[in-house]
């Protein structure tokens, strides 16, 4: 009886490790998609991002990852997560780590004027993403660093915290971000002054960027380009894209600075987007 009962044991504990290793591959098995969030220290608040996870996401491998602007935006219909799911599953691209930033689309400030004498709503966005937003007395001084601590935030919390958090050792080669419109600016302005940390930068459509007026160093290795904007966007679009060209190639850099048909559209910068990845990224 004893010899039945030991025996019996052996068996169930088999079944029950079986099981829960079926459940443990059955969890990684699909891609995950999810809200994070951290406490940044220079925005002194809580901060969200989402976090896409690669099918088989394994804390012991090395996985690019692209930095997304605009997170709470782009995010709702879960466009990104199917989409990665697609390219991954049929070795169009690696797998690959996504995390969308989350913007702050509360008011932070009513004193501007548009046309009409109606006054102009701004939220923390237009601050987060814009360089010189903030004019001396026509705005709440509180939003004069908002700029700068947003740009610290993104560059020296975010980064190193999702990094952390997924054991992810990356280099600067192995980071991309992707940005559209006042996020493509933002995007442009830390490509220009912490050149150092992400090493190829997708930007669509650049609103806000101030790229003419940057300091642009000969013995800097600014990050690789990829800028697109439609013919049916504003002129000065296409200003900054040839002076982008022209400084790219002054630098001995790379770039690639696109026009393509249309205007201010997301389905032509999600377009861009797949081609660029598709080859940026690819499953060799």
């Amino acid at each position: 009886m004893k010899i039945k009962i030991g025996i019996l044991l052996i068996v169930t504990l088999g079944v029950l490790f079986t099981c829960c290793d079926s459940k443990k591959t059955a969890k990684i098995s699909e891609s995950e998609y999810y809200t994070d969030s951290i406490y940044s220290k220079h925005l002194k608040e809580y901060r969200k991002h989402n976090v896409y996870l690669p099918k088989g996401f394994d804390r012991g491998k090395k996985y690019p990852i692209i930095y997304a602007t605009d997170g709470n935006e782009i995010s709702e219909k879960k466009f990104y997560k199917r989409l990665l799911d697609s390219l991954i599953d049929n070795r169009i691209i690696k797998p690959t780590i996504l995390i969308e930033s989350h913007n702050n689309s509360i008011v932070a400030d009513s004193s501007g004027k548009i046309g009409n004498g109606d006054k102009l709503y701004l939220n923390y966005r237009n601050f987060e993403y814009i360089e010189n937003q903030y004019i001396e007395g026509q705005h709440n001084p509180k939003l004069s660093d908002r700029f700068k601590n947003h740009m610290n935030y993104f560059n020296d919390e975010l980064i190193s915290s999702v990094e952390n958090k997924l054991n992810q050792k990356l280099s600067k080669d192995e980071r991309y971000f992707y940005g559209v419109s006042n996020g493509a600016g933002f995007g442009m302005s830390m490509l220009n002054k912490k050149p150092n940390t992400i090493g190829t930068y997708l930007c669509f459509s650049i609103f806000g960027g101030n790229i003419q007026s940057k300091i642009w160093k000969e013995n800097v290795d600014y990050p690789n380009l990829y800028s697109e904007y439609g013919n049916e966007e504003p002129s000065f679009l296409k200003e900054d894209a040839e002076f982008l060209r022209v400084k790219y190639n002054e630098l001995n850099l790379s770039a690639e600075i696109n026009e393509f048909d249309g205007g201010h559209d997301y389905k032509k910068w999600n377009e861009k987007f797949i081609e660029i990845i598709s080859n940026e990224l690819a499953n060799e």
